[in-house]
């Protein structure tokens, strides 16, 4: 009788424990390809495992390194088989889904998909749709182009406020450069269009149309903004290396860094010493009047072979939440990183404190993400190879500007198809 009792009670536990381990292995369970550093994944996997707690749905972060994801995501498009949800490059969205190896969102979850892209920063949702208006990606998280300057090396030369023009800008490098204090550089992107794309959307041009019709770059404006940026190398002696804020304000080698926000976290850290002695601020506006900086960041998609895609979307539906933010942020601040949440209503979670919190903030206002127009990603190193031609080998502006046309418009009819 008691043996008998005992198998009834084993049975009955099989009975309520295995729908759960079938949840967790099947539809309920889901696995993350987040593209970047182990850290990057540490942080959303605590996200994720409250996620978990909330809903019983597993969540698995896997990191993948920049250096070979879009090639992974490649070789899962072909073969079938990977996770369930991509984290990656803004544009891998539509390069991916184009040839069929992503969700089209919109038409899988409909109003749900319209309702999401609706709380994230525009700029970042209109760079992922793509011409023909599918959605493949929604946004995960963003970086974007600070001002970083050395307040203690403004002081000495006479710099009573920090930059808000062109003009404003190069009378700073000029008072440095008096004082022998040091002058500009740039960190992400430069000699590049990473870089160069402030300056074309702060002159009031861009690179393509606005229904990707044709390239736009062979403008006036580009020619300004084109022969502004040159002159930061060749008059200011921008290096042509990246430069690294903390780095360059600790030997005085640099008083103004241009790059991502990431910076922020490593300054104090790595450098003690420059406690309270730098500031963050958002770029001079050119002269269109406004101060876009570029906006990139990491969007996320899900895999037409995924077996889990409903879940996969109520995941990505949830990131979204404050409480999801929060603890990201939270997390990768921990961690020595900064986590910015592409909702605007998510905002106040940026950690650094408040002047790092208002100044990116204020910048996100002002932004410009990467074009989504045919044949960009597959053009993006020819593009840099001109601009460098005439940072570094005296070469035409107006030359670079119609060879930058015609490679973009041939990409347009190579690739728009």
């Amino acid at each position: 009788m008691k043996r008998s009792i005992l198998i009834l009670l084993v049975l009955l536990t099989l009975l309520i424990v295995l729908p759960t381990a079938t949840a967790q292995d099947g539809e309920g369970s889901i696995t993350v390809w987040l593209t970047g550093s182990d850290n990057d994944a540490a942080a959303l996997q605590v996200a994720a495992d409250a996620y978990t707690e909330d809903t019983g749905i597993n969540v698995t972060v896997e990191a993948v390194p920049w250096s070979d994801a879009y090639t992974r995501a490649l070789g899962a498009v072909n073969s079938g088989d990977g996770a369930d949800i991509l984290m990656g490059g803004m544009s891998w969205g539509i390069s991916l889904g184009e040839i069929g190896g992503l969700v089209e969102l919109e038409s899988e979850f409909d109003e749900a998909v319209t309702d999401l892209m609706a709380i994230n920063n525009p700029a970042f949702t209109d760079a992922v749709v793509s011409v023909e208006g599918d959605i493949y990606t929604v946004p995960y998280n963003q970086d974007v182009y600070m001002m970083f300057y050395s307040a203690t090396a403004f002081e000495e030369a006479g710099i009573e406020a920090v930059p808000e023009t062109w003009e404003d800008f190069t009378t700073a490098l000029d008072a440095l450069e008096a004082a022998d204090l040091g002058g500009g550089a740039f960190g992400w992107g430069n000699a590049s269009w990473l870089s160069y794309q402030n300056y074309l959307y702060q002159a009031g041009g861009q690179w393509y149309a606005d229904d990707c019709s044709a390239s736009a770059v062979n403008s006036d404006e580009a020619l300004e903004a084109l022969e502004f940026y040159t002159l930061l190398f060749d008059d200011y002696g921008f290096p042509a290396e990246q430069a690294d804020p903390g780095t360059s304000f600790s030997t005085g080698e640099r008083s103004i860094v241009i790059s991502g926000e990431w910076h922020t976290t490593g300054i104090d850290a790595s450098f003690p010493e420059l406690e309270g002695t730098w500031g963050i601020a958002p770029l001079p506006a050119g002269p269109s009047g406004d101060n876009p900086a570029f906006l990139g960041g990491r969007g996320a998609s899900i895999f037409s072979f995924s077996e889990n895609k409903q879940a996969a979307f109520d995941f990505l539906v949830w990131l979204a939440t404050p409480e999801a933010a929060e603890i990201i942020a939270d997390e990768n601040f921990e961690m020595g990183a900064l986590h910015l949440p592409p909702q605007p209503s998510n905002g106040e979670f940026i950690r650094g404190g408040e002047m790092v919190n208002a100044a990116i903030n204020a910048q996100l206002e002002s932004v410009s993400a990467p074009p989504n127009c045919p044949g960009w990603e597959e053009n993006q190193a020819e593009i840099d190879l001109i601009i460098q031609s005439v940072l570094f080998e005296s070469g035409n502006f107006e030359d670079a500007l119609e060879d930058m046309e015609e490679l973009m418009n041939d990409g347009l009819e190579e690739y728009g198809n």
